[in-house]
């Protein structure tokens, strides 16, 4: 979450800006970029797909723990309501914020209710519909994954990785397939790129269900590694298939740096400590996740309007992000979490009710 903030709000928030300004509604910003930006100056490394990749890595890891608890549809429920209530009111609070925005600028604002509709049921990218805060496309993917998740219910309860492996080279064919064979009736209402892409993407997460099979002792260390090298080279070979080969060369290699990352960090995980500040941020990491970006944006525009450096606007952005995530993780984000948990748990009759009814 850290990562992709500072790829954000240092880079993209100077790197583009007709795009930032659109989004905010604002003037575009005049002027050098912040020294900050040089921060991000490392070859070869990108902030923002590597800590996708780990947000990716880690849902791959703990969803098992989900589905080994519960039937295949009680645990899409539960998973749909850990994503989607927190979502649309961060949403919703972000378009408030941006009416406000354009308000302040003194700009118009529209908002199609199919483009709204789109984005909250985070189904933008296959109608072709543009994001509304530039991030919801990894959630999309997170949805897709908890419904292949689902459908594979059996191979991940038993640590079979054949079927996932299997479901991973009928993703690869997918991707070969050229868009332009696809039926033109079915193309203009669904985007056959995006799907490749995200299916992409879901291949990816199966990495980390290989590292919770070592973890439950499914696997050993060498079947790990098989399982991995094998997804990770369907992986690599979908990529150059997919629309995001272009413009995303660094892509991949990022992904690499956030496996080995993800692989170091589980290799020693016994050494971890409690540490509050990264717990309480761990805690809140969704949150912050579906509010910074666009928030995050127009805060710093009209704050530097105001007259603050970028430095300190950052920062006291940072401040009103952090509170305004722990209200939304408090009000909405544990309550529907806890709900979906508690939904279907069995209630257990009390030992000595069980001995009377086994009596003759």
């Amino acid at each position: 979450m850290v990562a992709v903030i500072m790829v954000h709000w240092c880079g993209i928030y100077w790197g583009a800006r007709e795009a930032v300004a659109s989004y905010i509604h604002a003037p575009v910003i005049e002027g050098p970029p912040s020294s900050m930006s040089r921060w991000l100056d490392i070859p070869t490394f990108n902030y923002g797909p590597f800590g996708v990749s780990i947000f990716f890595l880690i849902s791959g890891f703990v969803i098992p723990f989900s589905l080994a608890r519960t039937a295949p549809l009680k645990f899409l429920v539960a998973r749909f309501l850990r994503i989607y209530p927190t979502y649309i009111v961060a949403s919703f609070t972000m378009l408030l914020l941006v009416y406000l925005s354009s308000r302040y600028w003194g700009q118009s604002y529209t908002l199609s209710l199919s483009n709204l509709v789109a984005n909250l049921t985070l189904v933008q990218e296959n109608l072709s519909i543009p994001s509304i805060d530039l991030v919801n496309w990894t959630l999309s993917i997170e949805i897709k994954f908890y419904l292949v998740a689902a459908l594979l219910y059996m191979a991940i309860r038993k640590g079979n990785p054949l079927p996932i492996i299997f479901y991973a080279v009928l993703v690869l064919a997918f991707c070969s397939v050229p868009t332009s064979l696809w039926p033109p009736g079915l193309t203009s209402v669904i985007s056959i790129d995006s799907l490749k892409t995200e299916l992409m993407y879901t291949v990816f997460m199966f990495v980390g269900t290989g590292f919770y099979h070592h973890y439950t002792g499914d696997h050993s260390g060498r079947q790990l590694f098989q399982y991995c090298a094998v997804l990770l080279v369907i992986f690599m070979l979908c990529w150059p298939r997919t629309s995001w080969v272009g413009p995303t060369s660094d892509v991949p290699q990022n992904y690499m740096y956030g496996l080995l990352t993800f692989g170091v960090s589980y290799l020693f995980r016994d050494k971890f400590r409690p540490i509050w500040p990264l717990d309480f941020l761990a805690n809140i990491s969704y949150s912050v996740y579906v509010l910074h970006s666009i928030i995050g944006y127009l805060s710093i525009r009209i704050l530097m309007d105001q007259g603050c450096t970028f430095p300190v606007a950052g920062l006291l952005t940072l401040i009103f992000v952090l509170v305004l995530a722990y209200g939304l993780h408090v009000l909405v984000e544990r309550p529907t979490m806890h709900m979906g948990k508690n939904l279907f748990k069995t209630k257990v009759a009390p030992p000595d009710a069980i001995a009377t009814v086994a009596q003759p």
